[in-house]
Formats: C-alpha cells, structure tokens, sequence
C-alpha cells in the first residue's frame, strides 16, 4: 500500500504511517515507536529456531541462548481488535471495537517489516486467528521472506483440526497460547469464556499433531492462581509436553485493574513459597521459562530468570505519548497515581524519570557528562545543558589537543573536572597545558593502570580504572606498585548491556573483597559486598546526548541511560539496613549474574545486622505483617507490594 504522506515524515519505506493508524493497524504510540524504528515486542521469544539451543543444556547456555532470542528483530502484527474470550485481566480491553482489520493494509504492513529487515513476524489481536483471512496472513509471510512465523493466540480456534492443519500448511511455526490454569474451572473463570480450556487443550494438541509448530503456554500471574502456578506448569509439561513457559505479571491496566482488581491483583510477598517451586521448574535441562515484568526483588534464588532489561525499551514504545508528553510538556501519565504502585514501571519512569525532568527544569543536576566535539541537537539543548549546576563534569574527548580545546565552551567553570582520553599517555600534555585542574582521570586495563601510577597520571588527580578481571589480577598481585597512590585509586566496577557482558569480564564478590581488604577503595559495589568504605556509582549524570532539539529529555535515550546507569535491585532484606537510603544496590546485569544473595544488611556502624534474615525468613515475615495488617484494617481488599518500603516498618534485628 503505497500511499501520500499527510504528514512530513509520514513514510517508512514507502508506506504511510499514518494510514496503517487509521486502518487500526497501530495505534499512536506503536506509529511513533515504528518512525523511530523500534517497535513494541512480545515478552515471549522464539528459542526452538535458534541454532545454539542444539547440544548444551546447561543453565549458563540457556540463559545466553534466552539472551540471543530477546534480541531477535520481531515484527508485531495486531490482526484484529476483537476476542473470543472476555479475560478478567485482559491488558488489551480498551483497544477492542469488534473490528477486522483490512487485509490489504495488513500485508502492506508486514511487508514493511520484512524491509526493516524484521526476522520474525508475530500475528496477534484481539485474537488473530479469528481474521476471516489469517491463513492468508500467514501465507504471505512466509512469501515475503520471514525466517519464522509466530502466532499469540487462545487456542479455541485451532481446535478445529482442519484449522490447525491449514494454518501448519501455510507456514505457521510457533503458537504461544495462553493458558492460565490446569483445570477447566480456573482457566475459564478468568477467561470469563465457558469451555475455553477443553478447546484450548484440544487447540494445542491439534498444532502438536501437524509435526511443524512448535506450542509454548504463557500465563498471567493472579491472585487466582498464584498458588498453583507450579501445577500448571507441572500440568502442561507432563500432559502436553509443552517445554517453554512465559509467566506474565497482572499489570495495572485494561479489565484487570478497572474491573477485577479486587479478586486478581495480590501481595508478592504471599507468593514467594509459589515461585519458588514454579522457578525450580526451570533447572530442567529441557525447559526454559521466562518471567514478564515481574519484580526483580521476588526473582532471588532464581535471578537468570529477570527479564532481559532490554525490554525496557518495548515497554516505554507501548505508552510513548504518556512518556513524552511529561518529558516535552510536564504532563504526568494519564495512569499515574494508584497504578504506580503496582507497576513494573515504576522505576524507570516515577522513581527515576520524574525527578531527571524536574532536575533539568531546575537546573540542579549534580553531574553533567559531554564529549568535547559535542553534536547539539539544537541551540536549546545546548542552553538547558549549561543552566545546571553541576559539581562534577565529565569531559569524553578523543585526544588532549581537543580536550584542551573544548575547555573555554565546556564551562562549570566551578565544577570539578573528570577527563575520559582512550589513552593514558596524553594525560600530562593536558594537565600541563589545561587552565583549570584535573580532578580525576578515567581509565580501561591493565597497562594504563600502571602507566598512570607510573608518573603519567601525576598527584592530586584521582585515578578512577574500569574494573574487570585483568585489573582485578593485577591489583591482587601487584600491591606494592599501587600502594602509595591508593588515597588517589579508585577501582570501578562497570555495567554492562547484556549478562553475556557481565559473565565474560566481571570480578566475582570474593574478588571484590579481596580487593577492598587490600586498599583499593571501590566504586559502585554496596558496602555490605566489599566489606569497606564505598564510592557510588554515577547515578543522576546528565549526559548531553540525551537532550533532544528542544532541550527536553529524549525518551529512548532517557531509557537507554536507565539501563545502563539507573538499573539497579535491591533484596528484601535491604530494608533493614541503615544505609539502604544511600545505596543503590546491585546494577541489573550484575544481580542476573551473580545473584541478590551477597547483599546483607548492615547497622549504622557497618557491622552486619544479628541474624541477617533470609529472603525466605524475611518474606514469611512480611507475610505474617500483612496478615496482621488486613485483620487490623478490614477495609482493605488488596495488598501493595513495595517490598522495601513494607521491610522497613519491621525493626533491625527483631527475631
């Protein structure tokens, strides 16, 4: 469908965008996310055609395998926007009128995802399978060239074997079907639909039957059947040999929140004991589970299994306009208020977001970071940039002749300074020439580690070196080398993008005490880990990249720099300790790989809290406090899970 723009910038590969929205193909914040070129995802992910799922069935190789499917290119297909079931949680209910949508504007939009170069296409609704042309559908995508055809789906429809069988024909390769019990009168009392798990059941075993669709089952996570998620797992793997599950987390939204709050949203903290037998389901060598915007601080013990933080990213796209609108306008999100509490969001958007927009309108934020041959988006970018007042200035230059030269437009000129160079030796020709004192010196391996301490980096600027294991051995076997410039070393360990990243270069906890117990003073580990004084890690940096034309926050660049330097997760039993306001935790990729059991609590002097408390004793805990609560308040009909803020009305130490 090729069309006239109505609007400059309307077309994506020669198809207007603006009329796959008034077809019902996209709604405004999936248009905007696809002219940026990202679209919104499914938190289900293809393994089976990935070739490194052969061979190893290790933990360590599922969860890079798991890594490399959330970053396969995905195209998402609405089909239709109507259901034959009516979910008492359905996230989707506000966006169903009924409708099919025109079949000729849905092959003109998944052709389009073909030349964006899209893998994997998704047909899903409403229910698609429903589209009186869906075989058609996924005819055509297999004809433009799509590597593997995915469907999200009820089932019901596939219960016709003659349906299942034409859909298998025509390309299909993967049916995800949601399944949200293991019997008929749980699964279809929450999909509101009588008969939908004995059509769904027979859906599944029809597509099982053609020999080339692979089925996997996601379930929502409710108050109804928390307590059985292990059954229901343990149901589809022993009866339909179902080896890949999604367990999805209510989310604040649609029919769920405005309908059935009362009867499906519940307490983490009452689940804990649930999970806990539903993960171990995942050390199976042939099983792979997902989780879906489930808390991290619930996922210890069982911390390969966060979502990838990627995700993030697909999660803003699905309400753009809401997060624009605040970043450009201070317009707070048409769901911003009692659905914050509830939402898998609230970090990255309430917790971090708000006070980033309103640090920039004031001009207060603490630290500022730019590269010395700075691309302005424009001239308000450039003037919201220098209104802050900032202490700190981190300078990212290519060489000491275009740091020096960058030096009279950087400004902050009372701010201390911080000089990123790729390499050591320029240091001096800087520190010579420069107007104005260098503070502190970044730097990466080994060699420039001790060419810094050799004289290249001269005191009182601080060496602050990238922490990976090269520099760990070396700072290990080489204290004498070290140790008179230890009041000026700091020892950084980095983040990282992809747990793959933290795996391969990482220092283990062990080193990491064995370096402080040394001298090194470390940089954005938590106390309670290096067992000594700390520096934080840079939280609350501007970065001058992340400024759009008109000097607001970009949004995909805010959450790009969330996950790389705001990310971070606590335990629950970060709540009993005194520093737990001052710290950050654990970045996200380091908690995926080493796991939320080294954080301990400590008392105002340092020393660990008697008794320490387990996650599991200290949910039990939480558990009986809630009990106690609800019997006090017989008002309250829900709980609220805000781990922290719940561990902190129990007192240190109390047995």
């Amino acid at each position: 469908m090729i069309q006239t723009p109505s609007a400059p910038g309307a077309l994506v590969e020669g198809i207007d965008i603006d009329q796959l929205v008034r077809d019902g193909i996209l709604n405004r914040d999936e248009a905007e996310a696809l002219r940026l070129s990202h679209q919104a995802e499914t938190g289900t992910a293809r393994l089976e055609a990935l070739p490194s799922t052969a061979g190893d069935t290790s933990n360590e190789h599922k969860d890079l395998v798991k890594e490399a499917a959330a970053h396969h290119k995905r195209h998402w297909v609405r089909v239709t926007r109507l259901c034959n079931q009516r979910c008492t949680f359905c996230l989707d209910s506000m966006n169903q009128d009924g409708t099919m949508i025109d079949v000729e504007s849905l092959k003109a939009y998944i052709l389009l995802g073909r030349k964006l170069g899209r893998q994997r296409l998704i047909l899903s609704g409403g229910e698609a399978s429903v589209h009186p042309k869906y075989i058609d559908l996924i005819r055509y995508g297999r004809q433009v060239g799509y590597e593997w055809i995915q469907t999200v789906t009820n089932g019901m429809m596939f219960s016709y074997q003659r349906f299942a069988k034409a859909a298998a024909e025509a390309g299909l390769n993967e049916a995800t079907v949601s399944m949200h019990g293991h019997t008929a009168q749980l699964h279809d009392r929450l999909t509101g639909t009588p008969g939908a798990f004995v059509t769904g059941i027979k859906g599944m075993q029809n597509l099982q039957a053609t020999g080339k669709v692979v089925v996997n089952v996601d379930v929502v996570i409710n108050k109804q059947n928390y307590k059985v998620l292990p059954d229901i797992i343990a149901y589809y793997y022993n009866n339909l040999n179902i080896r890949e599950f999604d367990l999805l987390h209510i989310v604040p939204f649609g029919r769920g929140f405005d309908e059935h709050r009362h009867s499906l949203f519940f307490d983490l903290n009452d689940a804990v004991p649930y999970f806990r037998k539903a993960f171990a389901w995942a050390d199976k060598p042939d099983l792979y589970l997902w989780t879906n915007r489930l808390p991290v601080t619930y996922l210890e013990g069982a911390e390969r299994l966060i979502q990838d933080p990627h995700k993030l990213l697909s999660e803003f796209d699905g309400g753009r306009h809401n997060f624009e609108g605040y970043l450009k306008r201070g317009l707070k999100p048409d769901c911003h208020g009692e659905r914050c509490d509830y939402c898998f969001l609230d970090g990255p958007c309430r917790q971090t977001m708000f006070p980033y927009r309103e640090a920039l309108a004031a001009g207060s934020f603490p630290a500022v970071r730019r590269k010395a041959v700075q691309l302005w988006a424009g001239t308000p970018a450039r003037d919201q940039f220098e209104r802050q007042a900032a202490q700190w200035v981190t300078l990212v230059a290519d060489s000491a002749q275009q740091a020096l030269a960058a030096l009279p437009e950087v400004g902050f000129a009372q701010a201390a300074l911080t000089l990123a160079l790729p390499g050591v030796a320029e240091v001096p020709a800087f520190v010579a020439a420069s107007p104005r004192p260098l503070a502190r010196c970044l730097l990466a391996g080994a060699d420039q580690l001790q060419a810094a301490l050799a004289g290249a980096v001269a005191a009182p600027t601080a060496i602050e070196v990238r922490l990976d294991r090269a520099v760990a051995q070396w700072l290990l076997a080489h204290r004498s080398a070290w140790a008179g410039a230890q009041d000026r070393l700091v020892a950084a360990l980095p983040n990282h993008e992809t747990l793959s990243a933290s795996k391969d270069g990482d220092p283990d906890p062990a080193t990491l005490r064995a370096i402080a117990a040394a001298g090194v003073r470390l940089k954005n580990v938590p106390r309670c880990v290096a067992g000594a004084a700390v520096e934080p890690g840079d939280h609350g940096v501007l970065d001058a990249a992340m400024l759009d034309a008109a000097g607001d926050l970009d949004l995909d660049k805010y959450v790009a720099h969330y996950t790389a330097a705001e990310y971070y997760a606590k335990s629950v039993r970060c709540g009993l300790c005194a520093h737990t306001d001052r710290c950050q935790g654990l970045h996200i990729n380091y908690v995926r790989n080493v796991g939320l059991g080294l954080l301990s609590p400590l008392d105002a002097h340092g020393q660990p809290v008697a008794g320490g408390h387990s996650f599991d004793q200290l949910t039990e805990r939480l558990q009986k406090a809630n009990a106690a609560r609800a019997k006090r308040d017989q008002q309250k009909q829900f709980g609220v899970h805000k781990p922290v803020a719940a561990v902190a009305e129990l007192s240190i130490g109390q047995p």
